[in-house]
């Protein structure tokens, strides 16, 4: 788990050269214009642009991927996102879902939390559960957001 601020000067430093390249492509877009929906950033790597609301963490699953990474990105509003670092105990979760690259979790042991506010972004790689859009001090929040995926196969 990897996370920084895109208006920082040094947000790129020790990021694979996708992540970079990624990076400094959102920073080159009206992040608040943006459609929801998928957007198409090359032939392997899209983003989906979403509006979600926050929830309370006990509403919400975690969920963890095996083929892509996520590299989501606070647009507007803010969120507690959950997350474990530990290897998960994969028979705890739901069974894969291939087609949609996903496993689901009502909670995630041993987690940690951080928050993000707009501009801020979290890179999450294969098998590190997370569960995103969760409120802030309890706050419910609408948020605008946007999430690339990124075929692990294009980290060096």
């Amino acid at each position: 788990m990897i996370f920084g601020d895109l208006t920082r000067d040094d947000f790129k430093r020790n990021l694979p050269q996708v992540m970079v390249d990624i990076c400094n492509h959102l920073n080159t877009l009206d992040l608040e214009s943006l459609a929801n929906g998928r957007h198409d950033l090359t032939d392997q790597i899209y983003m989906n642009v979403m509006e979600p609301t926050t929830a309370a963490s006990e509403d919400k699953k975690a969920e963890l991927h095996r083929q892509y990474i996520d590299i989501q990105v606070l647009i507007s509003g803010a969120e507690t996102i959950e997350y474990s670092v530990e290897y998960p105990n994969l028979a705890d979760y739901t069974p894969y879902d291939e087609k949609d690259d996903y496993q689901l979790i009502n909670d995630i042991p041993n987690k940690s939390a951080v928050t993000l506010r707009p501009k801020m972004f979290v890179v999450f790689f294969p098998y590190e559960p997370h569960k995103p859009c969760c409120n802030v001090n309890g706050q419910v929040v609408n948020l605008k957001k946007l999430v690339v995926k990124v075929p692990v196969s294009l980290i060096d």
